[in-house]
């Protein structure tokens, strides 16, 4: 970092004043000159930081945008070399400020993926018996239990209790207590598997 700032020598530092000046007044090519004259301070403080070649390009245009807003409140066009400086290492900072943040997201992302794996052959198998114990003693089940339980639990339409009052001539009060009871036949059936 102090190579980079100190190869500004103070009669440079004048005419990097008189540059910021003309960049106010709107003169182009004097960005284009002050650009010039500042690539090597921003590059030389993200390479001492260890960026990658994409991040030092990320941070050098996000302080030359940062620059040009705020180019009318420098206090001294003299101090633009340390201007430019701070600017930059806030910058890296805020980079690897989420950075971070992203590796940690990435990081839980993919323990959430790993904890949703693809199942083993064992557990399908599990799945399957339990899957046909199911449908096993729903077949054992009263009609009306029957109905109930797939119109509330595997219907994709998802039915209102009017719309089941209806469709099983049953009171809509009575839908929940009737669930319940088939809820345990069910659970006694399968209880009886085991």
């Amino acid at each position: 970092m102090t190579i980079a700032i100190s190869s500004v020598s103070k009669e440079k530092s004048s005419e990097l004043a008189s540059l910021v000046n003309r960049c106010l007044a709107g003169d182009a090519r004097a960005w284009s000159e002050l650009v010039r004259r500042v690539n090597p301070i921003i590059h030389a403080i993200c390479y001492e930081m260890r960026l990658s070649r994409d991040e030092r390009y990320d941070i050098f245009g996000q302080v030359l945008l940062l620059l040009l807003k705020n180019l009318e409140n420098v206090k001294s066009r003299d101090s633009l070399v340390s201007y430019v400086a701070t600017m930059t290492r806030r910058e890296i900072r805020e980079l690897t400020r989420k950075s971070n943040y992203i590796n940690h997201m990435h990081k839980s992302i993919v323990d959430e993926i790993y904890s949703r794996a693809i199942p083993t052959p064992d557990i399908d198998m599990e799945i399957a018996q339990d899957s046909e114990a199911l449908l096993k003693a729903m077949a054992k089940l009263p009609r009306l239990c029957h109905d109930l339980l797939t119109a509330l639990f595997f219907d994709t339409d998802k039915p209102s209790y009017k719309e089941l009052s209806q469709r099983l001539g049953i009171p809509v009060a009575s839908i929940g207590p009737t669930r319940e009871r088939c809820l345990k036949r069910m659970h006694k059936l399968l209880d009886k598997k085991k």
